[in-house]
């Protein structure tokens, strides 16, 4: 299991912008405009991106290695169950972790967080990457 918190006022400031450049480092262009609304950037929906991304990068128990933010694709949006794809580093440290491909995330927004878990079933012994 991967868990994560992301505040909204992180959020708010990765909207900005002079921040942009560093978001589309994290989101895909396809995930940024899921989390558009009404032509702006809704912070709650990047946030719960966010926490998304770094529960689930929690599961591969990996240490000192940056989150491989663009290798792993959040398809969801106001009112819809995220679902998880992972590619490129992402899926290769999910094999060497010996995780299912499904992963289960739940998604909460509550006041000035957004909270994220992760969870998949182990498949065998780890292998390293």
């Amino acid at each position: 299991m991967g868990v994560d918190i992301v505040l909204l006022s992180r959020a708010e400031e990765l909207v900005q912008p002079d921040l942009r450049p560093v978001l589309t480092r994290m989101l895909l262009p396809e995930e940024i405009e899921s989390c558009t609304r009404q032509g702006c950037l809704d912070p709650s929906a990047v946030a719960g991106v966010l926490a998304v991304k770094e529960a689930v990068f929690k599961l591969f128990h990996e240490r000192d290695r940056p989150v491989p933010w663009r290798s792993m694709r959040v398809e969801g949006g106001a009112g819809r169950w995220p679902v998880v794809h992972l590619r490129g580093t992402a899926a290769r440290l999910a094999e060497a972790a010996r995780l299912s491909s499904e992963i289960s995330v739940s998604l909460a927004h509550d006041g000035a967080y957004a909270v994220a878990v992760a969870a998949a079933a182990h498949t065998g012994e780890r292998r390293h990457p």
